[in-house]
């Protein structure tokens, strides 16, 4: 979490009053906060400290919770949903598409470290599918056609709050 100060980082902590029971919220804010994607060693300490937890129960939050990681992340993770609505709705479409345009297989990263995609469990969007989430927006209704214009303007750095 380079790209974030420590003055940063604390008004985000601030933002709840530094209350454990809000830990988890705290992490995913400074994760999406941060373009590096990931919870580092250093601001999970500064958390466990901020709240008064100790740091395993911070890491605790951070392995039990998918949306939460501790590893740098592609710039771009888009997210497409493996429950069985889904994937009979249509978000078959988005892996084989996603696959064919990154020439990656899930979860694995695009060698620019732009795109990286894997399954999440239901977010409850199964009338828009086909859809990708990337952190808290959802692309609905996607067609092959728009996952490619999607792919292209997130390259093209056209949504630049993702």
């Amino acid at each position: 979490m380079a790209n974030l100060t420590i003055n940063e980082k604390n008004e985000i902590i601030d933002r709840y009053q530094a209350n454990p029971e809000q830990a988890l919220n705290i992490l995913v804010d400074l994760q999406f906060a941060s373009t590096d994607g990931y919870i580092d060693q250093k601001t999970a300490q500064l958390v466990a400290k901020r709240v008064g937890v100790t740091e395993t129960r911070i890491y605790e939050l951070i392995s039990f919770y998918a949306i939460l990681k501790e590893k740098t992340q592609a710039r771009y993770v888009l997210k497409i949903c493996n429950s069985a609505p889904c994937r009979f709705s249509g978000e078959p479409l988005v892996s084989r598409s996603l696959k064919e345009i990154l020439g990656v297989n899930e979860n694995e990263m695009t060698a620019d470290g732009l795109f990286l995609y894997h399954g999440i469990p239901c977010v409850g969007a199964c009338a828009q599918t086909p859809f990708i989430k990337i952190k808290d927006r959802v692309f609905p209704n996607l067609t092959a056609q728009q996952i490619v214009q999607l792919i292209s303007d997130l390259r093209a750095g056209r949504y630049p709050a993702l």
